[in-house]
């Protein structure tokens, strides 16, 4: 896509990726899984003190994507680094409406690049089970299946 800025921040521009992160949670929740329960009272707030803490003894990537002329941001990614040096991406998401344009994959390319500088050992990330496509884009990049935890929904039975 042509006229596309990329801002790359940290920890400090966390917010900045709050309506865009309000669109990933509902992404979510519309999906067929039994943890809905999860994504309808999950809060930004909540999010956000989630990657801070993540962050806190180590190191936190943004990059959002902008459309250079009218300012809109189309997709972000955040990053995180452990304290234990291991790096994890912890968030992605892109308009739907751009889609299959490159900026995912400028935005992970740009996420593992990162990680690679700050030579993390291992590098991850956690995709919710009911998001095939999800899977799919990140076995591109290399990542693979390495266990599946499981989680009883609070509404079991």
């Amino acid at each position: 896509m042509e006229n596309l800025n990329f801002i790359e921040t940290s920890a400090e521009g966390l917010d900045l990726i709050q309506p865009l992160w309000e669109k990933l949670n509902k992404h979510h929740l519309n999906q067929e899984s039994d943890f809905k329960e999860h994504y309808a009272n999950f809060t930004f707030t909540d999010r956000k003190e989630v990657l801070l803490n993540k962050a806190l003894e180590g190191d936190m990537y943004i990059c959002l994507a902008e459309d250079e002329e009218s300012g809109t941001l189309l997709g972000y990614i955040v990053t995180t680094i452990s304290s234990e040096n291991e790096g994890e991406i912890d968030s992605v998401y892109v308009e739907e409406e751009y889609r299959l344009m490159g900026i995912g994959d400028a935005l992970i390319q740009r996420s593992i690049r990162w990680m690679d500088v700050k030579d993390v050992k291992t590098k991850k990330v956690a995709v919710a089970a009911a998001n095939q496509e999800a899977i799919s884009f990140y076995d591109r990049y290399g990542f693979r299946r390495r266990s599946v935890t499981l989680e009883q929904p609070l509404n079991h039975l």
